[in-house]
């Protein structure tokens, strides 16, 4: 069951195809229960008075998810 418009409050559409795309995911495969709830792209203001937008941001019983959409193909690495 998709997320329901109660369960997902978006401050804005995006302009980009990937983002849309990946939103929409979202809200087909997080489950419309409670405590779910996802909010999406959303401005704040930095320390440093720089102004930072949140793609997505979901409250699960499992924990809080920042989410971060990049449209770049291919293998992310890292170490330690």
């Amino acid at each position: 069951m998709a997320l329901s418009k109660a369960r997902w409050r978006q401050f804005a559409a995006s302009r980009f195809p990937h983002e849309r795309e990946a939103l929409e995911f979202l809200r087909d495969n997080l489950p419309d229960v409670d405590p779910v709830w996802m909010v999406s792209n959303f401005e704040f203001i930095g320390d440093d008075g720089s102004v930072n937008e949140v793609d997505a941001l979901i409250i699960t019983r499992a924990g809080l998810f920042l989410v971060e959409m990049k449209s770049r193909s291919g293998k992310i690495t890292g170490n330690r």
